[in-house]
């Protein structure tokens, strides 16, 4: 009995330093604007390499009232207005080709309201689910609903995240603008902030490129869990030989 006792010990001992780095939560908050231009709207494309399969949460803020007007707006990001940004999102499949990358057959799914317009989507490639307006409203959001919100997987691979004003279909995706587009309350641009999040995953930005990748694990950690593991042998053959 007191060998197995030892062995169990030196077992939990191993996977709690093996499940530490994956507990560790990872942030990165990136901010754009998208713009009223003569022609309608611009929309933002966010790169995401995913260095190996993963999961992570996405929360847009950006509606700045919880309705239409300035009566009961916000002014979140301290730039001394308002925004009326509605924010339309869409994922695409970054297949390398120079023309077109945003055609409708690299489309993966759309998440525009919180439980609207953000339908579950599952597949070898992405699950997409929406999360709930209690969720969406922890980055600050107060209007809750309008900015989405959910959590993602994605296979290992390169991506192509949009972020526009609504409504922003896959034929203008493709034009690279959204046509007829204006920005509500007469708005001239609008500001909006993605919270990307995980407790599995880290984030890093160059420019535009987000490189998604799992929560290494320390060097030293591999060398002492190896040593554990030469120590779980030996009291196994005393427990055996003892």
């Amino acid at each position: 009995m007191k060998h197995l006792a030892q062995s169990l010990a030196v077992v939990g001992l191993i996977s709690g330093l093996f499940m530490t780095p994956a507990q560790a939560a990872s942030t990165l908050p990136v901010e754009g604007i998208i713009y009223k231009v003569e022609e309608g709207t611009t929309f933002d494309t966010w790169k995401i390499v995913m260095q190996s399969a993963g999961t992570f949460k996405v929360n847009l803020l950006a509606y700045e009232s919880t309705s239409n007007s300035p009566d009961d707006a916000v002014d979140l990001n301290g730039d001394g207005r308002f925004t009326y940004l509605d924010p339309d999102t869409h994922f695409y499949l970054d297949d390398g080709s120079e023309n077109p990358l945003l055609n409708a057959a690299n489309h993966l799914a759309r998440c525009d309201d919180i439980n609207n317009n953000c339908n579950s989507i599952s597949n070898d490639i992405i699950t997409l689910n929406s999360l709930n307006e209690e969720e969406g409203a922890a980055n600050g959001s107060i209007h809750f609903r309008r900015d989405p919100a959910f959590e993602v997987t994605l296979a290992e691979g390169s991506y192509l995240y949009l972020v526009a004003d609504y409504r922003l279909t896959t034929d203008e995706a493709a034009a690279g603008i959204n046509l007829g587009d204006s920005i509500r309350n007469n708005g001239d641009d609008g500001n909006y902030r993605i919270d990307f999040s995980s407790d599995t995953m880290v984030f890093s930005r160059s420019g535009n490129t987000i490189t998604v990748s799992a929560v290494p694990l320390p060097g030293a950690v591999w060398l002492f869990g190896s040593a554990l593991l030469g120590g779980l042998g030996m009291v196994r053959r005393n427990a055996l030989w003892g």
